[in-house]
């Protein structure tokens, strides 16, 4: 015995693995032995060498070929499948991708036909990576024997990206379902095998015979009432009233006659199936929370349940089987059902109960779906190849089978033997075929299933030399596997005589594997085979002459359907049948002509019909009608007829009426909602209540038939109320009956909710596609849908230009509202709160404005302000864009697919205004570019080669891709403006229609008010702060054209009520604590003028009861304030405590002065006392609601500080004001 070291050829002989080797040894023992050593999936794929340098090409290499060759060396190079180290690679397959969804467009949705491409393309095992998942396929039988082999390399264990998993979901250790560690496989396994084996089968013909009888008689009735019919639900009922009887024993009566229904259990089965599909779609996330399709699940499950019970109890009590050895029991008994409660093993246990009935339950799954795709299959082949059928038809009359004729097991067995045999027909001689060569051959190229998948338990060197990581879930491609060019000779030819020849014969084992293989192939193969014998033989005897029909006839036409249960079947294939003639009218030429070989119609994934959109929005800014917008002009894109944009008030959620009215047909339902503070926005507060009394009302109907997702806008900044309003409407929608067919999208304005919403709505609208059967890659441009912009034209906004008549320069103030209910106030006073000499630059600004009759509002009420863009910048544009300022247009048209919160749609309803107007009133140049617009923008690019790194670069920053690169980006061309002073050239490409269609319209702002009308109701003052907190030369748009606005200047201005609870109690003698930081004093100061006009004291100075405010500033340089806000002091009207986090030692926030304060602030609270915050939501709402809570919990004594805050609230005794 010789030690020798043997290693991967480009890898250093040191590095390599000693292994034994003796005289005796073979040249197979040995590879195998090193097979096992580096985890080589296929011996024979070893080949052994001389060592050399690791450059050396292996061609080079001396090749040692016998073990004496091997044995006089030390060291041994080992090449695999003839490559060397740097060879042995990963799984190839496409790379790149579309953002978020990877390799989507490689697969879907013409799977069957992408998975013929890229095997093709990338070699026999390939590797794609779409929506966090990885997909590997192979169709080698080489690879495909190793992954179904069960043995060292490869088990079936059904995880989350198993295509059985959805069936796990319900039967967990069903036969099928079990994983093979599990020991209860093994268990059924065992039972099983034998209950399926060929001699149980025997025992089934009789059965199965008279059902296809009945399926005949069916036909008959079909065929007098002269229609064509879908052929599947035909074979469906055909296949489960034979695996009902044979499975439990009893006649379910579903071909009874031609409207005979279906029996419960199949229906139970089916709607469980279509629930697993849509809860594995949804995420483990999703299922594992509570929601309506688990309990409609789980309702199944116990009706299923239930029907196995009172099976079992009937066969217990009503037979008279006795518990038997299981061999001999799989002969004696009179169903599965009977079998499996009275078999024994060898130790005499039987199956759990448990066990049994999952058993039961899996079988009539299986083996109905499974089943009727094959006879859907075998019908449309019968109906494809009439010279085939005839010739079918001719050897089951030779093999002795009549209509009129029982068809038992005997001959039954003749037709599987009757391979490439010629019979006496008269006195003519014709060569046959068999039922076994047709349905073989339909088989091959229209297999059911078709990927069956198993999970690499370690890394392993698969034949081609390529390496397949742990954990990966191979799928083994049946169909491509089976119509292979390297194994089959014309593969796409239906010939079923192929199966005679010695070419057929001699194949590769695993060339043709319709059941899978290994030990977990199909373990029912001989059951389904012997049922489509005989019902095949049963129709071809009757019908021999069946039309086919799919849309307009035309056989190109007909497309696949996925099944509930991962199988395809040809969609809405239809049948006409006509009545075979008699045998004894059969004429056969002496010498049969030569056929024409017929090529397979290879038909690709069918589609379905798009339902109608609705695109619903609801929001205060005016954010999720944008997002709206973009929905609705992607789903144009993608081919959706019906598409609809309304406000979710106005949409036929809100009315059960209209729901149920749509719910009734195809829909779909996109919702996208904000939240403020945790409440939902002004459009949303109806909605909210209804969704509460529904929810009070128990009533789970309330939104059934309707097929819903939503996303959610907020800002995390706002802490446990993010996304609040979101989550309300997608887990109540759901509760009460409605379909989550995706996932909740969330936007976080604190980081990049236009980045979050772009990445949602891609793997939304991949998932539609799949769903669908979209083909996103159909554009004649060659560009994918799913990030390709709608193809806006010239035509899709039309604008007029009116004439002139002066030359004087027109007014440039605006003489109309730019949105509705929006007045004119005057600003009456301007002034800065900061110091001149502020250790940090900044503006605060105090504006008084003389509001209008109308014009109303309460302490702690909002007012929104309309702004104009900085007049300096719009200059600027109006020489980049070469505009004429003083020219007058009006918008006469806009398409449907311009989005609403577009330029061109607000402007559509608007009289005449200037070029000059419509960029200092109404173009949004100062907020961040949407990708959107971007990708509208890149569009519009012409493709000249000076626009092409342009282009390159604006697709790049709107598909949300390359993070990095974006960033770059947007910090160059953080608005409008900035871009085309970075880039001039994109005014070459721009006209008036463009720019209405990329330009957003500027959206109002909203402060808090910071006056009382109990001073004054003609006159609202606001407090703003100026500057950009994230870039600090960078004035926000409505803070600067507040902070340059002169008194006298008109704004256009509308008041917004806030939340009811941010109002001052009317009851005086209720503490009142108010928090804030910055400019979130402005609705305190509001509060403090209107405790002075009541004429109310703080407790310290006589009045009833404490009014403190607590307020937090960097430094002392807010003396205007400071003498503003001391008048109220000193007339006792508010007792305030400050920090100053910069200068104070130690630094200390405003919410850090309630924990110094925690016995009073306690006390306020114990006395049923009220808290108000305004300020920035990560700081001063976090920091407030944490103070709150340590004082809870260490003055108070509180156990659940958070449950205790969220109580507060509820009551209406905390509120806050807070901002981003």
């Amino acid at each position: 015995m010789t030690a020798i070291i043997f290693h991967l050829h480009g890898k250093p002989a040191p590095s390599g693995v000693s292994i034994e080797v003796q005289n005796s040894d073979t040249l197979q023992q040995l590879r195998r032995s090193v097979a096992e050593k580096f985890n080589v999936a296929l011996p024979a794929t070893l080949s052994f060498h001389e060592s050399a340098d690791a450059d050396t090409t292996p061609s080079d290499l001396r090749v040692l070929e016998t073990v004496d060759l091997v044995l006089a060396e030390r060291t041994v190079s080992l090449l695999i499948s003839g490559k060397k180290l740097h060879q042995v690679r990963s799984v190839p397959g496409p790379t790149g991708g579309l953002p978020f969804v990877g390799g989507y467009s490689e697969i879907y949705p013409d799977f069957m036909g992408n998975y013929q491409r890229l095997l093709r393309k990338y070699g026999h095992i390939v590797h794609v990576g779409y929506l966090g998942k990885d997909v590997y396929l192979t169709d080698d039988p080489d690879c495909a024997g190793v992954v179904l082999s069960e043995g060292e390399f490869f088990s079936k264990r059904i995880g989350a990206n198993h295509p059985l998993f959805p069936l796990k979901m319900t039967f967990a250790n069903g036969l099928f379902t079990a994983d093979s560690s599990d020991p209860e496989w093994s268990t059924s396994h065992k039972f099983m095998m034998t209950a399926m084996g060929a001699r149980a089968m025997r025992n089934y013909v009789r059965t199965m015979d008279r059902t296809a009888i009945h399926l005949v008689k069916c036909f008959d009735e079909l065929l007098a009432r002269g229609k064509s019919f879908d052929a599947f639900p035909w074979g469906l009922r055909a296949a489960a009233q034979t695996i009902g009887e044979v499975g439990v024993g009893i006649d379910f009566k579903m071909l009874d006659n031609a409207d005979s229904p279906v029996a419960d259990v199949f229906v139970q089965l089916g709607l469980n199936f279509r629930l697993a599909q849509t809860l594995f779609r949804r995420g483990s996330i999703y299922r594992a929370l509570p929601n309506a399709e688990r309990r409609a699940q789980k309702a199944t499950e116990h009706k299923l349940a239930t029907f196995v019970d009172v099976q079992s109890s009937r066969v217990l009590q009503e037979g008279d089987s006795k518990d038997m050895p299981y061999q001999e029991a799989a002969v004696s008994t009179n169903s599965l059902l009977d079998y499996m409660l009275h078999a024994t093993d060898e130790e005499g246990k039987k199956m759990d109960v448990d066990l049994v009935h999952s058993n039961v339950i899996t079988f009539l799954a299986a083996g109905q779906v499974t089943t009727s795709s094959a006879l859907s299959w075998l019908w449309f082949c019968l109906a494809t190849f009439p010279a085939q059928t005839r010739k079918l038809y001719a050897s089951l009359i030779a093999a002795g089978l009549r209509a009129d004729k029982e068809i038992t097991a005997e001959e039954l067995g003749k037709l599987e033997y009757l391979d490439w045999v010629s019979y006496l027909i008269l006195p003519e001689i014709v060569v046959l075929m068999t039922a076994s060569q047709f349905v073989k051959e339909t088989q091959r190229l229209y297999n059911p299933a078709f990927q069956p998948t198993r999970e690499a338990q370690k890394d392993v060197i698969m034949p081609g030399g390529i390496l397949v990581p742990k954990g990966a879930q191979v799928t083994v491609a049946l169909h491509q596997l089976m119509v292979n060019p390297e194994h089959w000779k014309d593969p796409l030819t239906f010939d079923p005589d192929r199966w005679g020849t010695d070419e057929v014969r001699k194949r590769h084992k695993h060339a043709y594997i319709p059941f899978a293989a290994g030990g977990r192939g199909c373990i029912g193969f001989n059951f389904a085979l012997q049922e489509i014998k005989i019902i095949l033989s049963r129709v071809v005897f009757e019908f021999p002459d069946r039309e086919y029909h799919r849309g307009s006839g035309h056989l190109r036409s007909l497309n696949l359907a996925l099944s509930d249960f991962s199988l395809f079947r040809p969609l809405n294939f239809t049948m006409k049948l006509h009545k075979q003639i008699d045998p004894s009218e059969i004429k056969v030429d002496v010498k049969p002509p030569v056929e024409e070989k017929i090529q397979a119609p290879q038909p690709s994934v069918g589609s379905k019909a798009l339902p109608k959109f609705w695109a619903v929005h609801a929001s205060n800014t005016g954010s999720c009608e944008g997002m709206a917008g973009d929905l609705a002009a992607k789903a144009r894109h993608l081919g959706f007829a019906d598409v609809q944009i309304v406000s979710l008030a106005e949409s036929p959620l809100a009315a059960a009426k209209q729901t149920a009215e749509f719910g009734a047909g195809p829909n779909f339902f996109v919702i996208c909602v904000a939240t403020y503070n945790g409440e939902p926005p002004n459009a949303a507060l109806d909605f909210s209540e209804m969704l509460d009394t529904e929810i009070r009302a128990g009533n789970d109907a309330r939104f059934s038939g309707i097929n819903y997702c939503v996303f959610g806008a907020g800002n995390t900044q706002w802490g446990p109320t993010y996304q609040a309003f979101p989550k309300k409407v997608d887990a109540n929608m759901t509760a009460l009956g409605g379909n989550r067919i995706f996932d909740k999208g969330s936007g976080d304005a604190n980081a990049d909710q236009d980045g979050d919403f772009t990445e949602w709505s891609t793997r939304l609208w991949a998932a539609t596609a799949a769903n669908f059967g979209i083909d996103v890659n159909a554009e004649a441009s060659g560009s994918n849908m799913l990030i390709s912009s709608p193809g806006y034209t010239t035509d899709s906004v039309k604008v007029a230009f009116h004439p002139q008549q002066s030359s004087s320069a027109v007014d440039s103030s605006l003489s109309q509202p730019p949105i509705a209910e929006f007045v004119q106030a005057t600003v009456r006073q301007n002034i800065e709160l900061v110091d001149p000499d502020t250790p940090e630059p900044r503006a605060m600004r105090l504006i008084a404005f003389d509001v209008p009759d109308g014009f109303t509002y309460r302490e702690g009420d909002h007012m929104e302000v309309f702004p104009e863009n900085d007049p300096a910048i719009v200059s600027h544009l109006l020489v980049a864009l070469d505009l004429v300022p003083d020219a007058v247009f009006t918008v006469t048209e806009v398409d449907a697919s311009v989005n609403p919160k577009s330029l061109a749609t607000l402007l559509r309803t608007r009289d005449r205004i200037t070029l000059r107007e419509l960029l200092t009133y109404y173009a949004d140049l100062s907020g961040p570019l949407q990708r959107s617009s971007l990708q509208v923008l890149s569009s519009f690019l012409p493709g000249d080669d000076k626009f092409k790194t342009l282009k390159e670069t604006l697709s790049i920053a709107s598909a949300a891709s390359d993070p990095e690169k974006e960033h770059v980006f947007a910090k160059q061309n953080r608005n409008f403006a900035q871009l085309i002073a970075n880039h001039p050239i994109l005014a070459q490409a721009l006209d008036t229609q463009k720019l209405l269609i990329i330009l957003r319209a500027t959206q109002p702002r909203r402060y808090s008010i910071a006056s009382s009308p109990l001073v004054d109701s003609c006159v609202a003052k606001l407090c703003v702060g100026v500057e950009d907190s994230q870039i600090g030369d960078y004035e926000g748009l409505c803070s600067g054209f507040l902070k340059r606005v002169g008194v006298g200047h008109g704004v256009w201005v509308r008041s917004r009520a806030s939340q009811d609870s941010f109002h001052l109690p009317t009851d005086h003698r209720i503490p009142v604590t108010m928090v804030a930081a910055g400019t979130g004093i402005s609705p305190f100061l509001g509060f403090l003028e209107h405790r002075r006009a009541q004429g109310i004291k703080t407790q310290e100075s006589g009045g009833q009861a404490p009014f403190r405010l607590f307020y937090g500033t960097r430094h002392h340089d807010l003396a205007t304030l400071r003498a503003f806000v001391d008048e109220f002091i000193d007339d006792g009207t508010v007792v305030l405590e400050v920090a100053y986090s910069a200068d104070d030692s130690p630094h200390r926030f405003a919410q850090q002065l309630l924990t110094r304060d925690g016995l009073k602030v306690w006390s306020d609270l114990s006395n049923n006392g009220h808290v108000y915050v305004c300020g920035s939501a990560a700081r001063v709402g976090a920091g407030v609601r944490h103070s709150l809570m340590r004082i809870a919990e260490q003055i108070g004594g509180v156990a659940d500080p958070e449950l205790w805050l969220a109580g507060l609230r509820k009551e209406g005794r905390y509120s806050e004001d807070i901002f981003g």
